[in-house]
């Protein structure tokens, strides 16, 4: 009883907070706001139908709704992430509240530490669901990895990759959910190795591997589909090979160009690269130090995607061939892919370079801030977590034969930060509101591992 009334009472707590920082804040409408709005073909359709249902119910009283809802929303999801963990862990109160705080901490950073400075969950963007979303995925990840029952094992596979199939509607990068859910439920198989026969273990890691592939064809054909029914084209979410040119292009050197086989792409590469060199916005005038080129390719990225890139090819396209943006998208994506194809091999060696820069301030984000002074701190973090992990594992299977919970949970928010921080680094800057996804997941197993080595050896 007494477990129950403060279970209900830090939820009370969390919807109290929540619902307050929407009060006060109000919600959030920013440049990329309008795209969901317009259900845009940039756009994924989870949050753009998520939204014009709520205008569609709501009336002029929307945003009053969807703040409301995505707040409570983030309130349920570490209400939910804090007491799976207090039950199974046997947490005292102050050691739940201690859980509660880290999931509160994405919300706090992005907030007074990122460059937009927002609460998520009031703003009209998708993070806002996404991020919570994201936590209800990892908690039935982790009971996927630690449930003994299997009924409850199976129901949070099952709920895992509708979680996962949910949330690469919402962002492309979340279709790395698929690839995690693969992972997490062939590790449980393997680690119940002992319990099934070869055959049956085989057909069960084929079957995983079938069902990643058919999630990844479905979520295409939602796709598709939704921009049949409100953009008229059975097509994908347009731009994506635009988006992955920037960071091809700023790698580029002007003799790339030569090998790109088709004249009008070849055209188009040499006016968008004579504008990088013009304002120094290109690889070569990044500085000396991790840091300056890390910082030369942040301060350039927008620059080089919607100057040199998106401007050469709308302007080009408006005068000559249509103005409908979903034609010119199409156009330019075939044109990006073309120039991609002429000098990704030549060039392939500086973007990797550039890749692992973007991705390493990524992992600093994932569970910190950039700073010289901190950036240390954040190394010594993650390879204790990793010798940490790898001493409990150990430990835990010399004594019963099996992965310790605890265990479970860091292996699990590695994987979560890695994958995370290596799918966004592709395409785009690893900006705080993109890498906070695996930060409460990493301090809260590094917490319960912490407290599991202290228990031992009081």
């Amino acid at each position: 009883m007494i477990k129950k009334i403060r279970s209900g009472g830090i939820l009370i707590a969390l919807l109290a907070l929540f619902l307050s920082m929407f009060a006060v804040f109000g919600p959030g409408v920013y440049n990329d706001s309008d795209q969901y709005l317009k259900m845009h073909i940039h756009r994924e359709p989870l949050y753009p139908l998520f939204l014009a249902l709520l205008r569609m119910v709501f009336g002029e009283g929307w945003l009053t709704a969807m703040g409301i809802l995505q707040n409570v929303l983030a309130a349920v999801s570490i209400w939910l992430f804090a007491d799976y963990l207090a039950k199974w862990f046997s947490l005292r109160f102050f050691e739940e509240m201690v859980v509660v705080v880290l999931g509160l901490m994405p919300h706090m950073i992005t907030k007074y530490y990122s460059a937009l400075h927002l609460f998520m969950t009031n703003s009209v963007m998708s993070e806002a669901i996404c991020l919570p979303v994201f936590t209800l995925f990892l908690l039935a990840c982790f009971q996927v990895l630690t449930e003994e029952e299997k009924g409850k094992k199976n129901r949070a596979a099952l709920v895992s990759l509708l979680l996962a199939f949910l949330l690469s509607l919402t962002r492309s990068q979340m279709m790395l959910t698929f690839l995690l859910w693969g992972i997490v439920v062939c590790a449980r198989l393997l680690a119940d190795g002992k319990k099934e026969s070869k055959k049956r273990r085989l057909f069960c890691l084929m079957a995983v591997v079938f069902i990643v592939a058919a999630s990844f064809f479905a979520r295409t054909i939602v796709v598709k589909s939704y921009n049949y029914l409100f953009n008229g084209r059975f097509i994908n979410n347009t731009y994506g090979t635009v988006n992955t040119l920037t960071n091809i292009l700023y790698a580029a050197d002007r003799e790339d160009g030569e090998r790109i086989r088709d004249e009008e792409a070849r055209s188009f590469f040499y006016r968008m690269y004579d504008l990088t060199e013009e304002r120094q916005a290109n690889y070569r005038y990044a500085g000396n130090s991790w840091h300056e080129k890390v910082e030369h390719i942040e301060m350039w990225h927008d620059t080089v995607k919607y100057e040199m890139i998106e401007d050469v090819f709308y302007q080009t396209y408006d005068k000559e061939v249509t103005s409908d943006y979903i034609t010119q998208n199409l156009m330019a994506d075939e044109t990006a892919g073309k120039i991609i194809a002429g000098i990704w091999p030549g060039c392939f060696r500086q973007w990797f370079i550039n890749y692992l820069l973007i991705a390493s301030y990524g992992l600093i984000r994932s569970i910190g801030v950039v700073h010289p002074l901190l950036n240390p701190v954040t190394l010594l973090l993650y390879l204790s977590a990793i010798v940490m992990g790898i001493w409990n594992i150990r430990r835990s299977y010399k004594a019963n034969e099996r992965i310790s919970k605890s265990a479970w949970l860091m292996g699990l928010s590695l994987l979560a930060v890695l994958a995370n921080v290596f799918a966004v680094s592709i395409t785009i800057m690893a900006l705080s509101r993109y890498m906070i996804y695996g930060f409460s997941i990493f301090y809260t197993a590094y917490f319960l591992l912490l407290r599991e080595e202290v228990n031992i050896y009081r």
